[in-house]
């Protein structure tokens, strides 16, 4: 299987300070300052502010966690930062020989605070041990038949048609569109440019495009004249609803796909090993925020 990577947003934008830092919280003893928030953060919403305040906890927690583990003694973790930093740094004109030490005394010279420096270390050792937790994961058959099983209708595919549609308000329009399609030598394309011209609907701009619908939930008026049909059928007749007159053609008729374990085994032992491990996250920031001490001003 691929090698996963599992991340909770460790893409975290670090914005040099331009203005004296305000203190936001304290966490067991260390400061989050508005260093590691937004530019725009005071002038934001309270509720907004208390969002990213609590995202802001949470990743000094995971960050200070992961920088106490042993993932930051690991090569491919030092080489990854090396190569990050390196990055950040547009005016990092030199050959690429130095050391990581080199680097990050670098940058805490040229931009990044020591809280942003850490807070960048700390996210990336933390997505390094979820994908370490993710590597470790052996799920047995037996658990990934029964992970299968209680979300069989996320691989399993009703019988469905791909449909486009054209709005209109008035009967004769909607007659005279009809007349045009049954004369055009590419109805295809003669359904998609009369759709962008007449359309009343929102999807007028796409083509007409009106997306994939299970046949199940057709509804009444239209679940006698659309569920029997095939690829390249349209309307002959407008079709009265509350919306207008409608005309629509399938652009696609899926039939209906009953997975089995067997085949899409690998697919449900990615998913298991996501859903695990990101419970495993969830359930670690949980256990550092109950033992935490937390002050937020």
């Amino acid at each position: 299987m691929k090698k996963l990577v599992y991340t909770l947003s460790i893409v975290v934008s670090l914005f040099s300070s331009t203005y004296a830092s305000d203190i936001l919280a304290v966490v067991n003893g260390g400061n989050v300052t508005s260093e590691v928030a937004p530019n725009n953060f005071k002038t934001l919403d309270n509720q907004i502010q208390k969002n990213i305040l609590n995202k802001l906890i949470e990743k000094r927690l995971v960050s200070d966690y992961a920088l106490k583990t042993d993932i930051v003694k690991s090569e491919e973790y030092k080489k990854v930062l090396k190569h990050i930093l390196k990055m950040s740094d547009e005016n990092d004109n030199k050959e690429g020989n130095e050391n990581l030490a080199d680097i990050v005394k670098q940058k805490s010279i040229k931009g990044y605070t020591q809280e942003q420096l850490n807070s960048k270390k700390g996210l990336l050792a933390f997505d390094f041990l979820l994908t370490q937790k993710a590597e470790q994961l052996l799920p047995s058959d037996k658990e990934l038949e029964k992970y299968y099983n209680d979300r069989r209708y996320k691989y399993d595919t009703p019988a469905q048609i791909e449909l486009l549609s054209i709005v209109v308000e008035k009967l004769s329009l909607a007659k005279e569109i009809i007349k045009k399609l049954q004369n055009a030598k590419d109805i295809l394309q003669e359904f998609s440019i009369l759709a962008k011209k007449y359309s009343l609907a929102p999807t007028a701009k796409n083509s007409g495009y009106f997306g994939k619908i299970p046949l199940s939930v057709l509804n009444s008026e239209l679940s006698p004249i659309l569920k029997d049909k095939k690829r390249g059928f349209f309307t002959n007749k407008p079709i009265k609803t509350e919306f207008g007159y409608e005309i629509f053609y399938i652009l696609n008729d899926i039939p209906e796909y009953n997975s089995t374990f067997e085949g899409v085994k690998d697919k449900v032992k990615e998913e298991y090993v996501k859903k695990t491990v990101k419970t495993w996250a969830i359930n670690k920031i949980k256990e550092l925020k109950e033992k935490a001490v937390i002050k937020i001003y």
